[in-house]
Parts: C-alpha cells; sequence; structure tokens
C-alpha cells in the first residue's frame, strides 16, 4: 500500500510524544467511525442486546455471552488452502471503504471492531503482511499495554489458537477489567510463585480450570525476558513447529505489567466438531480463556454448563503433565533473553 493511500486511512496518530492520549484518540476514534462507517454502528447497535449469563465451576466461574454476530469469527477457516484464496482483511489496502484508524508509533493501526464484544473493541494490525509471532513483537505488547495505561488490557491470539487472521499480524484491546480473569487474579490464593528475577515474577494460576502462567512487574525488560522464557520453554516441552500454542493478556497499571498467558493444547475442543444435538459452536481465544465464552448461537448459550465448560477447557489448555514439566523447567533455568527481541524493545523504548 502507498504511503499516500495509508495517508487516507489515519483518522489520528500516536508516537508517544506530547498530545493526547492513546486511549483518548481511540475514543474520538470510535464516536466518529459510528458516525461515518454505518456497518461499525450495526455492530455496536447489535451490543447492546447481547445476554450474558454466569456459570459456576469447581474453584472458578465463567461468564458467558451470546453475541450472534461472532459467528463468522467463531467458525472462521484457518487452514493455509483458505487462508490464499481470501483477500487479507487487516491489510490496508483492504480494509472496508469507510474504515479509519490511529497511526500507532508508525508500525500498526489502531482499528474499531465492527463485530465487537466490547463498547471499545479494537484491533491493532501491523501495517506489514506478516504472520502472528509474539515473540518478533512481545516489545509491542508491552508498549501498547503502557499506553493504554489502565483503560485497556491488551489481547493476543496465536496463529493456531483463535486468530482469524493468522497470517497478518495484530493484537485486540478490550475495556479494562471486561474479562472475568483479570478480578480473579487478584484473589487471595490464585498465583503461586514460581521464581522472580530482575523486577519481575513468575507465577502459576491456581485452580482455574486451565493452565495459566503469569508474569508481574514493574521492569519491562525483566517482564519480556520470563515471558519469552515461559514461551522458550513451551517450545521445547511441545515439540511442534513454529510458535507454541497460546493465548495472552497484558495489562499496566500502578504496579507495572501484568502478562496472562495460557498454553494451549488444541484449536477448539471436542464438541465443536460434533453434529446435531452434540454439536456446541466454542472457539477459544484470549477473551474466552480469560473467562468470558462467546456463543454466536442462543442454542449453545443455553446449553452450555459446568460440565461442558470444564471440559472445552480440559480439552484445549494443556495436561496436568505438560504443565507440570513447564513449571519445573521454570524453576530450574534462568530466563533467557532472545537478542532479536531485545533489541525491538529498545527500538520501541527510542520511540517513547
Amino acid at each position: 500500500m502507498t504511503d499516500a493511500k495509508l495517508e487516507d486511512r489515519i483518522f489520528a496518530r500516536f508516537d508517544g510524544r506530547a498530545g493526547p492520549s492513546l486511549a483518548g484518540l481511540c475514543g474520538n476514534l470510535l464516536a466518529d467511525q459510528k458516525k461515518t462507517w454505518p456497518d461499525l454502528a450495526a455492530g455496536h447497535e447489535a451490543l447492546a442486546a447481547v445476554r450474558l449469563r454466569d456459570i459456576p465451576c469447581p474453584g472458578f466461574s465463567v461468564r458467558v455471552q451470546f453475541n450472534p454476530q461472532r459467528i463468522a469469527s467463531s467458525t472462521a477457516r484457518v487452514d493455509s488452502e483458505s487462508i490464499r484464496k481470501r483477500k487479507c482483511f487487516l491489510c490496508p489496502g483492504n480494509l472496508p471503504p469507510l474504515q479509519k484508524g490511529v497511526l500507532y508509533r508508525r508500525e500498526y493501526l489502531v482499528l474499531c471492531n465492527p463485530a465487537p464484544i466490547f463498547p471499545r473493541h479494537y484491533t491493532i494490525s501491523s501495517l506489514r503482511h506478516i504472520p502472528q509471532s509474539l515473540e518478533e513483537h512481545l516489545d509491542g505488547l508491552l508498549l501498547l499495554a503502557e499506553d493504554f495505561s489502565e483503560d485497556a488490557t491488551v489481547l493476543y491470539n496465536g496463529p493456531r489458537s483463535g486468530a482469524s487472521a493468522p497470517d497478518h499480524f495484530h493484537f485486540q484491546a478490550a475495556p479494562s477489567g471486561a474479562i472475568p480473569i483479570e478480578s480473579v487474579l487478584d484473589e487471595k490464593g490464585r498465583k503461586k510463585r514460581i521464581r522472580r528475577v530482575d523486577g519481575a515474577s513468575l507465577s502459576w494460576g491456581m485452580n482455574l480450570g486451565r493452565t495459566a502462567l503469569i508474569v508481574e512487574g514493574s521492569d519491562a525488560r525483566g517482564v519480556a525476558d520470563l515471558t519469552l522464557a515461559v514461551i522458550s520453554e513451551m517450545k521445547k516441552i511441545s515439540r511442534e513447529p513454529g510458535e507454541p500454542m497460546m493465548n495472552v493478556l497484558c495489562s499496566h497499571g500502578k504496579s507495572g505489567w501484568r502478562v496472562a498467558l495460557f498454553p494451549r493444547g488444541r484449536h477448539r475442543p471436542d464438541m465443536f466438531y460434533r453434529g446435531g444435538d452434540e454439536q456446541v459452536l466454542i472457539s477459544p481465544g484470549a477473551v474466552d480463556m480469560g473467562g468470558l465464552i462467546i456463543t454466536s448461537r442462543e442454542r449453545d448459550f443455553m446449553v452450555l454448563d459446568s460440565e461442558r465448560v470444564q471440559a472445552v477447557f480440559r480439552e484445549v489448555s494443556w495436561d496436568e503433565e505438560k504443565t507440570a514439566a513447564l513449571v519445573r523447567a521454570l524453576q530450574g533455568k534462568p530466563p533467557r533473553t532472545l537478542k532479536h527481541s531485545r533489541n525491538r524493545v529498545n527500538k520501541m523504548e527510542a520511540l517513547s
């Protein structure tokens, strides 16, 4: 896409220097797009009608959202052949004619999601058509969370773990506190410390029904190192090519960063593929792993119960054996900083 055409897509710019906050610019973008882009306005009107209910499970609970407009994302075909045949819907040149965004630090375009889960739901898309790979963009995750401050939580779905566009790198952002696990992790006894290094700590989430590793700290490099250490050990244990399957939530507040990483064993649970009344269309991403399960059919919304929720998490998360091996590895070895990621952290800090 030429610079001239990209210019037509830019509603505002954020470079980290003096000026409006990122949250403020994105709020202005959302208000403008509701007026100028009918599809977005319709998506937010539909959001007002979504239904919610809570499901208690042993040791934890989840919230279920019935959101029919999420059907395309929940059932997206993400095999290589399907991706090859369709245009990338996140490339700036392929965006809907009326869609605009906030240019973020000259690397990403913050876009309003036209099928929102939240009142403020953004997709943060790379200007380049490159595949999902968190190691290469961990700096962007941490900096985005810091720039959104306490207004938003940044989400990452791995290429085989819920990303509907695995071929084009992107994050998402949701209102801070909108995903249940954010408050759950503040409860006493929910985290067991594994290790602490360089101004950051690594913990194991307890009694959540799925595996979660939590990195917290006020030092960006320490948080990055521990997060990279988790990903590195996951690669060794999973023994699969490419990035290990995972979902990530990242927030930033007065105490610094919190990165919640969910190792994944499968893309979708068995019930997604069953026929007839046995089928339940749940395709977990970061939001679902965070405790807000999205259903796009009313029947699925109604039949989902504690037993089915536990089965979803059990089937798509890491099992006890893998999790125990991961915890042992992280207890016994120092974090290994990936040089290319450290250089990118330095680069992004230079833009601040």
